[in-house]
């Protein structure tokens, strides 16, 4: 029959649909679903949410060889297989916002293409298309299927074991011509073992299929005994794949998937299946991450044919195909409901194909009704689930692309200002060298919290970026002579501690105005600045030699240390009187001639005489090992006076040294040796007023 006239005869009511137009259909359905699920991909949501952010760390863990059955954690332990997926897939895919999200995107369209083919093997095409068209705009699963964490994956596992066992087991009261090979057994028991190490809903997963079984052996299914070796197969693999998941749940109880469902079983259980329930047709999960908040799972009319499909299924139990759907239904309820701040729209994905084989079947029935036997009502059933259909399409275009995109409750929670600074940095590129605004560096041991600019790396879709790292705070990086750089601030607090002597320096800079937060990026370019200044040094910033090597004569900056780090000069117009406990800065500039060392630090020392240091300060506001030929760094030293100093006056001295060796850098004169400090300039530490004078 040629497609045109089956279409007429769709419209006509002589017939409901064929598996080719099926077919064509599904077609279109997936390719609307994917432009809801990859439009803007980069950028819908802007970022990671902290628990992506932990998946994302936990996927370097695999990269680093630390494979295990449960990653321990603060919600009580996370399977392993997910992140061992998610680091295979990305090192042929790449990261980023793009190559973290691409694979459960791809996972969700799946799911829609194995839904449509459940509901066509159970039943007829018709249902498969209406199941898969439910999925296809179904808002919740668009957010899961663009999130990085293992629920985006259950989908996937509950509509594959269901079709697994559709094409393996007998479904149907008569023989119907259908091949069971050993393929398909391998299969289901593959999915069965290996779902495990996904996801805790797994167990569920398999407690409903060997209940299923279980089914079909007490209604003495002659067709299932005849497949009894294959079954036995399944559940073999299945078993030998699960094993070492047993041992760590026995060597690790507290991180095994059954401890974290039973805590979530408690006084509250009836609460939390009436509010998951509840939320499917009205009032929605109200976790932004999840959902538009107050928007229901499905739409009322979708809702009631959800309903109208799951009275039917309890009508026709007796039969083996609608039996399976229900068993598995049931067995994956507690999965969905009883989880911790329900409703939980990402764990009900592992009831939505169960959900949308029953929308189908709703809409099966309601139009085999003997109203629907009229030509003019069946056409009006066949428009109302079109209409049905664009109107659930516009609706969650709309709510996801307009309101939820911009809603004030998703920008934090999914670290969206460092999501918009991220995908500025994508689109400009290394076309100007970048500072990040990131004291974290300096930190020898892991973090318990990834810094912002860890954050940016992570979101940012290009393989290739270069940049550099200071503190901003007290530390101004000037990249290759000052010339036209790109200054990243992760909050409006640290641009405003900036030291005001850097803040100066900023001032001549401009932030960039667009899809940023405010004055995040700064563009800076002060190659004439920087070179009238150094300029200066050489009549304003004198300094001298150690007086052990030399005579104390004045000399005019700059000067080279040894380890490509040359001394710009210090700025001389700055206070040289101080009480006791006051806070003395001391502002140097520095400039690397190549390659620096990455244990390198600038020391400065108060001396009380030109041996004796009153008190020192070994710091350095840049990351060494990010800088390049002619990077400049302008760093403000505060070195606290003590509380007992006495009167006098003071030596200013400075150095390099290489922190893990212990070693001074030579200061370089005619590439001999001239010690290993420099002094500066000195100041006068004035005497302690007395308790009366300070209160007269």
């Amino acid at each position: 029959m040629k497609p045109q006239s089956t279409l007429i005869n769709l419209i006509r009511g002589h017939a409901l649909m064929t598996s080719r137009m099926g077919q064509v259909i599904v077609i279109g359905l997936l390719l609307i679903a994917s432009t809801l699920r990859m439009a803007d991909l980069a950028t819908a949501p802007r970022g990671f949410s902290d628990d992506e952010i932990t998946n994302i760390r936990l996927v370097d863990n695999v990269r680093q060889g630390d494979i295990f059955v449960f990653y321990p954690g603060e919600d009580g332990g996370r399977e392993g297989m997910y992140h061992v997926f998610i680091a295979f897939a990305t090192t042929f895919l790449g990261e980023g916002t793009i190559g973290f999200r691409i694979l459960t995107v791809w996972l969700s369209l799946l799911s829609i293409a194995i839904i449509y083919t459940l509901g066509n093997h159970l039943f007829n095409p018709l249902v498969g298309v209406l199941s898969a068209g439910l999925v296809t705009v179904n808002f919740s699963n668009i957010l899961l299927a663009r999130s990085v964490s293992s629920d985006a994956i259950v989908m996937f596992l509950v509509s594959a074991t269901l079709l697994a066992l559709a094409r393996s087991l007998p479904v149907y009261r008569r023989t119907r011509v259908v091949t069971s090979t050993i393929v398909s057994f391998a299969a289901l028991g593959t999915l069965l073992g290996a779902g495990f190490y996904f996801h805790p809903s797994s167990l569920f997963i398999v407690l409903g299929a060997m209940l299923y079984i279980g089914h079909l052996l007490y209604i003495r299914n002659v067709m299932l005994r005849q497949r009894r070796s294959y079954t036995g197969f399944a559940i073999l693999l299945m078993l030998i794949l699960a094993m070492p998941y047993v041992i760590s749940t026995v060597n690790l109880p507290q991180y095994a998937a059954g401890q974290r469902i039973l805590a979530h079983y408690g006084d509250s259980v009836l609460n939390s299946v009436w509010e998951g329930l509840r939320t499917i047709i009205y009032s929605g999960d109200m976790n932004p991450l999840q959902n538009l908040p107050g928007r229901p799972l499905f739409d009322a009319f979708s809702g009631l044919m959800v309903l109208a499909g799951f009275v039917t299924c309890i009508l026709r139990r007796h039969r083996p195909r609608f039996m399976l759907v229900l068993i598995m239904f049931f067995l994956t309820l507690p999965a969905a409901l009883i989880v911790e701040n329900s409703p939980n729209f990402a764990r009900m994905s592992v009831i939505m194909p169960q959900l949308a084989i029953f929308f189908g079947m709703g809409f099966y029935a309601l139009i085999r009704a003997p109203i629907f036997a009229d030509v003019v009502f069946r056409r009006m059933a066949v428009g109302g689930v079109l209409l049905l259909f664009l109107l659930n399409l516009v609706w969650t275009w709309s709510d996801f692309f307009g309101e939820w995109r911009d809603h004030e409750a998703v920008m934090p929670l999914v670290n969206g200002e460092v999501g918009q600074i991220a995908h500025f940095l994508d689109r400009v590129g290394n076309e100007a060298p970048v500072v990040f605004c990131n004291d974290s560096w300096k930190l020898t041991q892991p973090e318990p919290t990834i810094s912002p600019s860890d954050k940016t790396l992570l979101m940012m879709n290009r393989s290739e970026f270069r940049f550099h790292e200071a503190d901003c705070e007290r530390s101004l990086l000037l990249t290759n002579g000052g010339e036209r750089q790109r200054i990243v601030f992760f909050s409006e607090e640290a641009r405003e501690a900036v030291h005001p002597y850097l803040s100066e320096w900023l001032s001549f800079g401009q932030p960039i105005i667009g899809d940023l937060p405010r004055n995040a990026v700064i563009e800076l370019d002060t190659v004439e600045i920087l070179a009238d200044r150094a300029g200066e040094f050489t009549t304003t910033a004198p300094f001298s030699f150690a007086p052990e090597v030399a005579d104390p004569m004045p000399i005019a900056p700059p000067i080279r240390f040894g380890s490509n780090l040359t001394f710009l000069g210090y700025e001389p117009n700055i206070e040289r009187t101080f009480n006791p406990g006051d806070l003395v800065d001391v502002i140097t500039y520095w400039r690397a001639e190549g390659e620096l060392q990455p244990d390198l630090t600038i020391f400065t020392h108060i001396l009380s005489d030109p041996v004796t240091p009153a008190v020192s300060r070994h710091v350095i506001g840049v990351n060494p090992a990010l800088m390049r030929d002619r990077d400049v760094f302008i760093q403000v030293t505060d070195v606290n006076l003590p509380a007992g100093a006495l009167p006098g006056n003071r030596f200013i001295s400075v150095g390099a040294l290489r922190e893990t060796l212990g070693e001074r850098l030579p200061v370089l004169k005619d590439d001999q040796a001239r010690g290993d400090r420099i002094f500066l300039y000195d100041i006068d530490v004035l005497e302690e007023q007395s308790t009366q004078a300070r209160g007269g």
